[in-house]
């Protein structure tokens, strides 16, 4: 049995740095990370009730895919949130800054 990767932001590279290529590009925005987690977010979470969905009607009975896809779907909302907090943490300390 195959069990499929989580799938990487693409904006980011294998050492979750900002590619300096990318970087240079101006097709890359910053909203572009955003748009990835959620899409990968989406995905993982459709994945998750296609499998419910599927164990409920009997048509699957492979509860431990379900299980690791559950388990990347949390991962995915972890991972949306914190990116959430931390430009909320950074636009908060942007404002506070004296001009």
């Amino acid at each position: 049995m195959f069990i499929e990767p989580i799938q990487q932001i693409k904006s980011l590279n294998q050492t979750g740095e900002i590619n300096k290529a990318a970087n240079q590009k101006s097709d890359i925005l910053f909203k572009s990370i955003f748009d990835d987690a959620l899409q990968n977010y989406v995905e993982a979470e459709a994945k998750v009730d296609e499998d419910i969905y599927k164990l409920s009607v009997g048509e699957s009975d492979d509860l431990h895919s379900l299980m690791i896809n559950t388990r990347k779907s949390e991962m995915s909302l972890d991972l949306l949130i914190q990116l959430r907090n931390k430009a909320l943490d950074a636009y908060n300390e942007i404002m506070r800054m004296g001009v």
